[in-house]
């Protein structure tokens, strides 16, 4: 059996997606995601407005983080921590924001990919999220507003005299 454009399907069933194999894999797959980022109407414009990534320096950086947390280690030798921070303090960061990162990092990783690496890619970015949102804004939740808690004194002691 072939498929329309000629290649060759497996006999046994669907074709298996393949893994994440090399830096060209984590590229193409850092791009990939990108694009779904950059026009999603939650966190598109912290990557395009707030934080201002340029693509031809930021995509190398980010195939480097995830070649060294997949593939490679020590590959990477930035402080992601800090320029989340640093985004957190021009706009402030919540769950949401790293749930739909998750979310498309997610899709992004099972539309090209499916394999062992391609599991530890989606595990690590759950990792990587949880970390990030709790070394930002916490639990991601509005903080509630912390001050003085009123007492009723009078009420406590018993009746006036």
């Amino acid at each position: 059996m072939t498929h329309d454009d000629g290649r060759r399907r497996p006999p046994d069933g669907p074709e298996r997606l393949p893994d994440i194999r090399d830096r060209e894999d984590v590229e193409r797959l850092v791009r990939a995601f990108y694009d779904q980022v950059l026009g999603d109407p939650l966190i598109g414009r912290r990557f395009t407005e707030v934080a201002r990534i340029d693509l031809a320096t930021h995509l190398p950086v980010m195939a480097d983080f995830w070649e060294s947390v997949l593939l490679t280690p020590g590959v990477y030798r930035r402080n992601a921590l800090r320029a989340h921070r640093d985004l957190h303090t021009r706009s402030p960061l919540r769950a949401e924001h790293f749930d739909r990162w998750l979310e498309l990092w997610t899709v992004t990783v099972r539309a090209r990919h499916a394999g062992p690496v391609a599991d530890r890619a989606v595990a690590r970015a759950q990792v990587v999220a949880r970390a990030l949102l709790h070394h930002t804004a916490g639990d991601g939740r509005p903080r509630t507003v912390r001050g003085p808690v009123p007492v009723d004194i009078e009420g406590a002691v018993g009746p006036p005299r």
